[in-house]
């Protein structure tokens, strides 16, 4: 379709909207009335989801925004947790790659160049790697979360939305806060007790008074095992194989540390640098669902029948993941607006061991070389990437303001893998188990992406703003791959282009309350097959019509929409235990409605409330989906082909909602505040479209009391964490070898001391 045909379209949307706003407004247009004082109870919110700095009530995008201190309240300290306070956001995950979904749009596709439809920023760089994204939030300042596409001014894989995490900055006046935690779990259900350590801090302040400032943060956590490998129990022959019987245990620890020059009233310099280590068997262990693992068909088989139950017979499942870079960002104040460069190099270096099959059958192991049904995965992902981002953002001209802007991307990844490599024994549950690998293979993706855009904001009548922007990108990626250590050839080569566009109207009814509407699109990079030879598969692309209410009054906020996308392409992915083979679904169709909202009740009540409802979210046509499923043969679970056209699509709830309340009052010499909160959401499907695994629905209940003596640097807290024993799934993945999930932390009572100067 021709970019006229297209604003065309939206033209007809946007008008009628308009015209909806204009009457409902009608009073408005009269008169100009003066900006009211500062709200009393309910905080003033500034976002940067226009890449400029704005009140969150007059963007005409919807938006969640979580500052550092809610996000400790409610226990989201890793960016998993934060579907707990974002209605529309669902995270699962494929071992330890993060892949989040936001309003039904989402990936199952992983490997090097395979990146997320919801784009990552961290302090304005674009995290293009999904195991970068398995992150600690140690030292958060807020977080946004900006739904829909955001093709025109993020770009790249932003088709279901961004997030953008940004983190304290150093300061030239000292400040600082640690932060000490002890958690245990309780053991309840099929899990066991288990400490969770953790201790983090922030340390700011001057070096040269108003020149140069510096900033320190970092965070540990270990946890003990929250899980149980059930093999040594039941097998006691092999129970001395096997380091421990504790699984779900972590080692993590992040280090950042931030300079910050100002050689003049119109120069700001910030370098930032940072690193983080991550180890763990969470996601790499697993349970087979209602048994569906090819190591049932042999005598000698154990596996997991209830959650936080684990069986392998291969190496010891791991995950390490290292990611470390740095940054600097340079702002110049022209006069008529402000210039910015963003230049990062990152890095992240990701090695994983996984037991397919997810169970305990030496005899399956051993009957591997002919069956290729019990297998052991293991690979590493080392991945390079380059970024620089240059944007103008101009002052008030008259009724305009604009920016304009570019960036480039250059990522270069590959993943070496092993499959059953036993030449030396399959330690540790099966070391009688020996011969040489069964497949090696690396596939080298190497990206080129380039992308120019501008928007504008101009006030066609008082009150009455028109939004519009554009955006062109350009992509290349090229594939090369070996097996067995033969010499690399090229298997791919594509390139692609596109061009997204946005269009809105907001109308201000007063200052402090907005109505919008918005066409926009996104687009999401094509991507190649990993550890085999294929096709490569086009791009995902999304168009999105949007109309929404925005309001910050004195004790209340209210944000409502409504939302409309045409999703084509989906990018579909096939495990074969042996190879990632993605391939195109046809289209989908995805409405829904949305709010959010806080009330300041009384001096010492707050509530908040958000829900995300999709009464549609369905494949319009989509007639050879493949997965695997029942019945089980020698070979592991059979392939499915079929027809899913009509059907809900993947990770996507209907109803999805969040609720938290905080109480605070005088206790004492000090201050004693309660803080419970809910996060609810629908059945979904996590993994394939033919429900052979299903999300049924549930709620996580959690909550924290706090006080702080008076005069007192000092805060006190005791928390709860899944106070309802939930047991939702985290991490999800269907192959031939098993149907396998692994699943949220159990329930976790602890304490948490900190101190602030």
């Amino acid at each position: 379709m021709s970019i006229n045909g297209i604003f065309g379209i939206s033209g007809r949307y946007l008008a009628g909207a308009a015209l909806l706003a204009a009457c409902a407004a009608a009073p408005a247009w009269a008169q100009d009335a003066p900006a009211p004082a500062p709200a009393a109870g309910v905080d003033q919110v500034t976002v940067t989801a226009q890449r400029r700095a704005e009140r969150q009530e007059e963007v005409p995008i919807s938006i969640t925004v979580q500052t550092g201190e809610q996000l400790a309240t409610a226990g989201v300290d890793n960016l998993r947790d934060l579907e707990q306070v974002t209605p529309g956001l669902t995270f699962q995950a494929q071992g330890n790659f993060v892949q989040p979904a936001l309003r039904g749009i989402t990936t199952l596709v992983t490997g090097p160049g395979s990146d997320n439809p919801i784009a990552l920023y961290i302090d304005g760089v674009y995290e293009g790697t999904q195991a970068g994204a398995s992150i600690d939030l140690p030292d958060i300042e807020r977080i946004e979360v900006s739904k829909g596409p955001q093709g025109t001014l993020f770009g790249r894989n932003a088709t279901g939305g961004a997030i953008q995490i940004i983190t304290r900055s150093p300061s030239f006046e000292t400040t600082g806060s640690v932060s000490a935690s002890a958690g245990f779990y309780g053991g309840a259900g099929a899990s066991r007790s288990s400490y969770d350590l953790g201790i983090k801090g922030f340390v700011s302040g001057p070096l040269v008074a108003d020149k140069v400032a510096a900033s320190f943060s970092f965070a540990y956590r270990n946890v003990d095992g929250y899980s149980r490998n059930i093999v040594p129990g039941m097998v006691p022959a092999a129970a001395g194989n096997y380091p421990s019987d504790r699984m779900d245990w972590l080692r993590s620890y992040t280090l950042r540390g931030k300079l910050l020059i100002t050689p003049s009233d119109r120069v700001t310099i910030l370098a930032t640098a940072y690193y983080m280590q991550r180890a763990t068997d969470h996601g790499s262990v697993g349970l087979p669902v209602d048994g569906l693992t090819a190591a049932s068909l042999y005598p000698d088989a154990v596996y997991g029948t209830a959650p936080w139950q684990y069986a392998y017979d291969a190496p010891d499942p791991l995950t390490r993941l290292r990611n470390y870079g740095g940054s600097l960002k340079i702002d110049i104040d022209t006069g008529v607006g402000n210039f910015t460069s963003t230049s990062a190099y990152t890095l992240s270096r990701y090695l994983e061991r996984v037991d397919v099959d997810a169970a305990y059958s030496p005899q399956c192991l051993a009957a591997a070389p002919s069956t290729f049904a019990c297998l052991a995965f293991k690979d590493q992902q080392p991945n390079d990437n380059f970024f620089q981002d240059f944007l103008f953002t101009s002052e008030q001209l008259g009724r305009l303001t604009f920016l304009v802007g570019g960036n480039i991307f250059i990522s270069n990844g590959k993943i070496p893998a092993w499959i059953n490599d036993f030449t030396d024994g399959a330690l540790p549950g099966a070391p009688q188990v020996v011969y040489p690998p069964l497949l090696t293979a690396t596939t080298k993706v190497k990206t080129k992406a380039y992308g120019i855009f501008a928007q504008a904001d101009y006030e066609i009548v008082d009150r009455l703003t028109l939004t519009a922007g554009v955006r062109y990108s350009y992509e290349k990626k090229t594939g090369f791959v070996t097996f067995f250590g033969a010499p690399y050839f090229e298997f791919a080569d594509p390139d692609w282009d596109s061009v997204t566009p946005r269009v809105g109207l907001r109308y201000e009814i007063d200052d402090r309350t907005n109505i919008y509407a918005t066409f926009s699109k996104g687009f999401k990079s094509g991507i190649l097959p990993i550890l085999t030879v294929g096709p490569a598969v086009d791009p995902e692309k999304v168009t999105a019509y949007e109309i929404g209410f925005k309001t910050a009054q004195a004790n209340f906020t209210f944000n409502a929409a409504g939302f409309y996308y045409d999703y084509k392409n989906l990018q579909i992915q096939s495990f074969t235990g042996t190879a990632i083979i993605p391939t195109n679904a046809a289209s989908a169709r995805i409405y829904g409605l949305e709010f959010d909202g806080t009330a300041q009740v009384t001096d010492g009540l707050s509530l908040r409330l958000g829900a995300t409802w999709m009464p549609k979210a369905d494949f319009t046509d989509f007639p050879n989906a493949a997965g695997f499923g029942p019945p089980i043969t020698a070979g592991g679970l059979g392939a499915i082909v079929g027809d899913v056209s009509g059907d809900r699509l993947m990770r996507a709830p209907k109803l999805s909602a969040v609720f938290s309340l905080t109480y605070e009052t005088r206790a004492g010499d000090g201050d004693l505040s309660v803080s419970p909160s809910l996060h609810y959401t629908s059945k979904y499907l996590p993994y394939d479209p033919f429900g052979v695994l299903v999300q049924k629905g549930y709620a996580r209940f959690g909550t924290e009391i706090s006080y702080r003596p008076d005069g007192s640097n000092w805060r006190f807290s005791l928390w709860g964490r899944n106070l309802t024993n939930t047991k939702s799934y985290n991490s999800t993945t269907i192959s031939a070898g098993a149907a396998r999930v692994s699943y949220d932390e159990p329930r976790e009572i602890g304490v948490t001391i900190d101190y602030d100067f």
